[in-house]
């Protein structure tokens, strides 16, 4: 019997020693289990990159820090006999797309990309929880190479942004630039406006003088036209008095009445032509002023007019500073309805400045054209003024002789009577008359020739200025709208300039350390905390502790006094038999507290506290299986085998079913588990645990004396007799 009673007190001890022992901090003996890492994953290539992800993981999972299996690189056919025999309790099988598929979120098209996958298997011989643990460290290797592959897309992604930002900034830049420019041709275009305003009217004042000129030349050429005539008429005159003056000895009378004759013409014309060196000289400094204006409105416009084609090349090309501000929003991507505004706004701006430089050549053609009809309007006045100048010089010539001819016809007139004896110096006169007037009648010839073509060139000037004056006006009108289309050029690049900066503080820039803080974060935005595998023996230790007590209370012998040879009460009879079982559950309790406090580490006041929960659930465990056994033998023996089992079940996993929870929560265990594990693993509702325990407790109680009341009466033939 004492050995029976020894034993009581060993199997529990032993048991609790063993599952302690058993669930104690079993991640530090994960390196006891193997494992196989099968590696079929192809590397890839990536802007010239080799990118290796199967190996890295594969490299993660052997290098993985803490608690881990001991990993083993094999091949397939390897790894699937080591399952099969149980030398591996767990494969990982890496695909051969492994790496193509974990980085194809790179891909040009978005709808090829893929999520890798890695394979894990549990060998059939391996145990319960080994899968479980194996897919742990798989999960968390995977999830690291997750984190690095995510951190490099998003680190590329925050770059992008950087990019997007600087280039709208250039971008803005341009525009803004652009905008300045625009504004200073709408500048240069106003003044150019008023000076071709100034211009139209200097050369409409042209016009009127050369209208003037051109009716003086046409009035100058009708009377050079007529001097002309004269004097062919006195050269033929002077030659017949040659003749004459030859046969002056046998005609004096017909040459004195021819010489009255000849002096009153010749008076005639020398009064006639009196005037005619003034009027020529006055002809031909009317003609010299017209030239000097003329040359001086030339010295005026013509460098004017330099100025201006220089001004105009000088001016940006407005297509090509549109066409880069049109690419640079063609880069923009994101945001889609900010980059819409800037590629449509460019557009714009692209076909305003089409129209400015439409436009400015257009003004330069016009300007040119301007400044070569001013030179050339000067260059023809200059020729009419140096044409009646040299006829200016020669027109008193021409009025000395004829004044000469006038005097000598008077002399002769005078001297008639003395024609006798002049006649050869008559002869010598005539002839030199006959010479000027064929030197007169050339000079005439020659004075009408300058006075055609001086109202020729009067009437090209007169054109000319006309021409000018129209040319001036148009290129005006073009200035005007070169000065609009520059406005508008320029207002638009200021808008595209706001839009551009507004985009640009849109995107965000971001820091090296700022990219690598937001990466590590926005990969892993959410981490979890929590109990690792240490904490496993702490929460086993409850249910294990309540189960090794019943188990040890189970194996007690209940011998004791007789109920039908009892004497006394039955609650005397129920103290004296659970006096002996009590002591050795108590025993039980200090054991099984000694064990837990060598494998958990309690400290003293949790050890006492537990070895006082442990000796209530000790006595309550007595007290039930007393009842039992007592009030039903055999069969309640075999009930109290059935509470562990159906106990352990539900204490190893939450999720079992429905109603096997429910008769759980209904069994002695339930409660003193709650109790336990409140001082062991720190969990909650202990004091619904002790709460329930003590309830078991009066139960036990009223059960103990029920059962000792049922055992103390016997039935013979229909006769109760109940002991006395």
């Amino acid at each position: 019997m004492t050995r029976k009673w020894l034993g009581a007190l060993l199997v529990p001890l032993l048991a609790a020693t063993a599952l302690l022992a058993a669930f104690h901090d079993p991640a530090a003996r994960l390196d006891t289990v193997t494992a196989a890492i099968v590696n079929d994953d192809q590397p890839v290539q990536r802007d010239g990159q080799t990118i290796p992800l199967g190996r890295e993981l594969a490299a993660k999972l052997v290098a993985h820090t803490g608690d881990n299996y001991t990993w083993v690189l094999t091949g397939a056919d390897d790894a699937a006999a080591g399952l099969d025999s149980g030398r591996y309790r767990v494969a990982v099988t890496i695909p051969a797309n492994f790496s193509r598929a974990a980085i194809s979120t790179g891909n040009a098209e978005p709808a090829t990309a893929e999520r890798a996958w890695v394979a894990v298997t549990a060998s059939r011989t391996s145990n319960g929880v080994d899968p479980v643990v194996s897919r742990t460290l798989t999960d968390a290797a995977v999830a690291t190479l997750n984190q690095t592959v995510v951190e490099t897309y998003l680190d590329n992604v925050y770059l992008g942004f950087n990019r997007m930002h600087d280039q709208l900034g250039e971008a803005a830049d341009g525009a803004g630039q652009v905008s300045g420019g625009a504004g200073r041709v709408a500048d240069g275009s106003n003044r150019l406006v008023i000076g071709l305003g100034q211009l139209a009217t200097g050369s409409g004042a042209l016009a009127d003088g050369t209208d003037r000129l051109s009716s003086g030349a046409s009035t100058l050429a009708e009377g050079a036209g007529q001097l002309r005539d004269g004097a062919g008429t006195l050269a033929t005159g002077t030659g017949q008095l040659a003749t004459g003056a030859t046969r002056l000895s046998s005609g004096a009378g017909q040459l004195a009445a021819g010489t009255q004759e000849l002096a009153g013409g010749l008076a005639t014309l020398r009064t006639r032509t009196a005037a005619l060196p003034a009027q020529t000289r006055e002809l031909a400094d009317g003609a010299q002023r017209v030239a000097d204006g003329n040359q001086r409105l030339a010295d005026t416009v013509v460098p004017i007019a330099n100025q201006v084609v220089t001004g105009i090349d000088r001016l940006p090309d407005l297509t090509s500073a549109t066409r880069r501000a049109r690419e640079l929003a063609d880069q923009c991507q994101t945001p889609a309805d900010v980059c819409a505004q800037l590629r449509d706004a460019a557009d714009r701006l692209v076909e305003a400045s089409g129209d400015a430089e439409t436009a400015k050549s257009g003004v330069r053609a016009k300007v040119i054209e301007v400044r070569d009809g001013i030179t050339d309007l000067a260059d023809g006045a200059q020729q009419v003024a140096d044409g009646a100048d040299r006829l200016a010089d020669q027109t008193p010539q021409l009025v000395g002789g004829i004044r000469q001819a006038a005097t000598g016809a008077s002399t002769v007139d005078k001297a008639a009577g003395r024609l006798a004896d002049g006649a050869a110096e008559l002869r010598t006169g005539a002839g030199k008359a006959a010479t000027g007037a064929a030197a007169l009648r050339d000079g005439a010839q020659r004075l009408a020739g300058g006075a055609d073509q001086l109202a020729d060139g009067a009437a090209d000037a007169a054109s000319g200025a006309d021409q000018l004056t129209s040319g001036v006006r148009q290129a005006g009108a073009a200035g005007r709208q070169l000065a609009d289309g520059s406005t508008r050029l320029a207002g638009g690049a200021a808008d595209l300039a706001g839009a551009l900066d507004d985009g640009r503080a849109q995107v965000p820039s971001y820091s090296a350390a700022e990219r690598e803080h937001l990466r590590a974060v926005a990969a892993t935005p959410i981490a979890a905390t929590g109990h690792g595998f240490s904490d496993l023996g702490a929460l086993a230790a409850g249910p294990i502790l309540v189960l090794v007590l019943w188990l040890g209370v189970l194996l007690l012998p209940y011998r004791g006094r007789d109920p039908l040879t009892w004497r006394g009460p039955t609650w005397r009879l129920a103290v004296t038999n659970l006096r002996r079982p009590l002591g050795y559950a108590l025993a039980q309790a200090l054991l099984v507290t000694a064990a837990a406090e060598v494998f958990l580490r309690l400290g003293p006041w949790r050890a006492l506290a537990l070895l006082a929960v442990d000796g209530l659930v000790a006595v309550v465990f007595v007290l039930v299986v007393q009842a039992l056994v007592v009030g039903f033998g055999a069969a309640g023996r075999l009930l109290g085998v059935l509470v562990p089992v159906i106990a352990l079940a539900t204490a190893v996993v939450s999720g079992v079913p429905g109603a096997l929870a429910t008769v759980a929560s209904y069994l002695p265990t339930y409660g003193p588990v709650f109790a336990v594990r409140a001082l062991t693993a720190h969990g909650g509702a202990g004091g619904t645990g002790v709460a329930l325990t003590l309830g078991w407790l009066l139960l036990g109680v009223l059960g103990v004396l029920c059962a000792y009341a049922y055992r103390r009466t016997v039935r013979i033939g229909g006769l109760l007799v109940t002991a006395a």
